[in-house]
């Protein structure tokens, strides 16, 4: 059947819009990897897991699982990609119809993950101050990777324990070193702050000025806690999440409406 000028504008532009969609979905797929894969990202992932026992310190924290379902889409984008292109060269009603039903279900994933980004974003905020307490009083000096992320995050953040040094006071790390540090070696201000790997090999201004209970460890010392700085970064890890699900969202939108037009003139 001959197509009307309108169509065939509506064919040339929904199969340039699958070449973009492919290149979505090799965002969506590179993005999860990303999240999944990335040192500095996995080790600060590590402070939001759940549980309080070593074996979950090798569990996902809820975005890591939200990366999951956008690498599952990504794939997803490369399938439905192949109707809607074959659909529209071929001007195949029925092919034009899946390809527009995929989109749908896929425009609703890709939302369902925006709201979850959300959702998470604010269930990790409400637990997080008992959790990292938790984890900083039983975990540190004992659990190697957990030790590296908060080393990490006071390192990155300059900061110091949960809400202020003291919640070093009780914990086991400090029972186990025998009284002889006040604080971790990270929550001194360093002289190597701007090396990749300063969390890994702390270099204290003044370390025994640090270590100090007193006024003296002002200058050397960090006096806020980590608990804001955290939560800081989880807000902005979650709005990378809902402005990609956003942004592919509207993509999907963009090919719906050319698809029904193209699929109205067949």
């Amino acid at each position: 059947m001959a197509l009307g000028c309108g169509a065939k504008c509506a064919k040339g532009v929904l199969i340039t819009f699958n070449l973009i969609f492919w290149l979505s979905g090799c965002a969506l797929i590179a993005f999860g990897i990303y999240i999944l894969i990335e040192e500095e990202k996995t080790s600060m992932f590590r402070l939001f897991t759940e549980g309080g026992d070593p074996e979950t310190s090798n569990s996902y924290a809820h975005l890591q699982y939200l990366a999951f379902a956008y690498i599952g889409i990504g794939g997803l984008v490369f399938i439905v990609g192949f109707f809607g292109c074959c659909g529209a060269m071929q001007e195949n009603k029925c092919m034009l119809v899946t390809y527009f039903i995929f989109l749908f279900i896929i425009l609703g994933c890709e939302l369902a993950v925006g709201v979850l980004a959300v959702f998470f974003q604010e269930k990790e905020i409400d637990g997080l101050e008992e959790k990292f307490r938790d984890t900083l009083k039983n975990k540190y000096g004992t659990d190697p990777s957990i030790t590296q992320a908060i080393d990490l995050a006071q390192s990155k953040f300059e900061c110091c324990g949960v809400r202020d040094a003291s919640d070093y006071l009780d914990s086991s790390w400090k029972r186990k070193s025998g009284g002889d540090k006040s604080v971790s070696p990270t929550c001194c201000v360093l002289r190597n702050p701007q090396q990749p790997d300063s969390h890994l090999n702390p270099q204290p201004l003044n370390e025994s000025r640090c270590q100090r209970d007193d006024s003296l460890n002002l200058k050397f010392r960090h006096q806020a806690g980590c608990k804001n700085k955290l939560e800081e970064y989880l807000k902005e890890e979650s709005i990378i999440f809902l402005g990609l699900g956003c942004l592919a969202a509207a993509l999907e939108i963009f090919g719906m409406i050319f698809s029904i037009c193209l699929c109205k003139e067949i």
